[in-house]
């Protein structure tokens, strides 16, 4: 099947409507559906087209890319009443970039292979500016000609793809490395606040710390929100908290133990309570903040008690 420049996309929530940014601005012709119309609308307005159900971009496409909020909306629009895999499609390629669990990603897998789809597993590392800036990283796995076949169209998303395997490697990969940035982001809030207990300047602290060997892109990017206390969400706590335990349900079936991931869950999870949960995750600062007496960043919703 020879690839056009037709793509498909599902679900536009912050990623997603980031990607279909990029793509539109990439010259590509665009089909979108989001379960709330509105955001289809704006990007109609664009030049995409919207579709009323997912079943009906592949009359329109023949690549869909799904970026969806977890196991449960990846399964009602695959699986669901008119969704992307209850009907043959053969040839079709489905390109699935949420951050869902393997368990759920291998049922997707199972049903599209059914339904004659060639299937890519496709998560990201990057926030919607990173999609923007064009930087965003892609891991994938599956049929290795299905990935080559994609490629023109990954590239068009992101310049760094990463190809892990042939089958579920993509998921434990992008799970474990939003392990490795909740941890960051929890070792970042003890040096911000024991730095600042000592009267050292936070804008002083996180220029010396990204100049040093812990610096790094996350640290880079989360600089100036520190600096300025915008806590406006580019990755909510909720979302991470969710990718935490996906890490921990697929780190119990190896027998794998991840306490510092199993930490931060549980801090995330409190922020939740908390009600910072649709925050940034750099709520694990103004958490320390709290536990140590001194003010907040962010005003803390509901009072632990503590």
């Amino acid at each position: 099947m020879r690839l056009r420049s037709e793509a498909a996309l599902l679900g536009l929530g912050r990623m997603g409507q980031a990607v279909a940014e990029r793509l539109l601005d990439g010259g590509h012709r665009l089909t979108v559906w989001n379960r709330s119309p509105e955001a289809s609308a704006r990007l109609s307005q664009r030049g995409a087209r919207a579709v009323v159900g997912p079943g009906d971009v592949w009359s329109e496409a023949p690549i869909a890319i799904t970026f969806l909020a977890d196991d449960h909306a990846v399964e009602m629009v695959c699986l669901g009443p008119e969704g992307l895999l209850t009907a043959p499609h053969p040839g079709r390629i489905l390109i699935e970039m949420s951050t869902i669990s393997a368990e759920c990603s291998a049922k997707i897998a199972a049903r599209a292979a059914q339904s004659g789809v060639r299937h890519l597993r496709a998560p990201v590392s990057g926030n919607p500016t990173v999609v923007r800036a064009g930087n965003l990283s892609i891991i994938v796995s599956g049929d290795r000609r299905t990935y080559e076949d994609a490629l023109p169209l990954l590239s068009a998303i992101g310049p760094k793809i990463f190809y892990v395997g042939e089958s579920e490697e993509a998921r434990i990969l992008k799970l474990a490395l939003n392990a490795m940035i909740a941890g960051t982001m929890g070792l970042l809030s003890e040096a911000i606040v024991l730095s600042e207990a000592f009267g050292l300047d936070r804008r002083q602290f996180l220029e010396v710390a990204q100049g040093s060997a812990v610096g790094s892109p996350f640290v880079g990017y989360k600089t100036q929100p520190l600096i300025d206390r915008d806590y406006s969400a580019s990755f909510s706590t909720t979302g991470m908290a969710k990718d935490l335990r996906l890490a921990l349900a697929a780190a119990a079936t190896a027998l794998v133990p991840l306490p510092v991931t199993a930490l931060m869950a549980d801090q995330l999870r409190l922020a939740e309570t908390l009600g910072l949960g649709g925050l940034d995750i750099l709520t694990l600062l103004p958490l320390l903040q709290d536990r140590a007496g001194r003010p907040t960043d962010v005003p803390i919703p509901v009072r632990s008690g503590r």
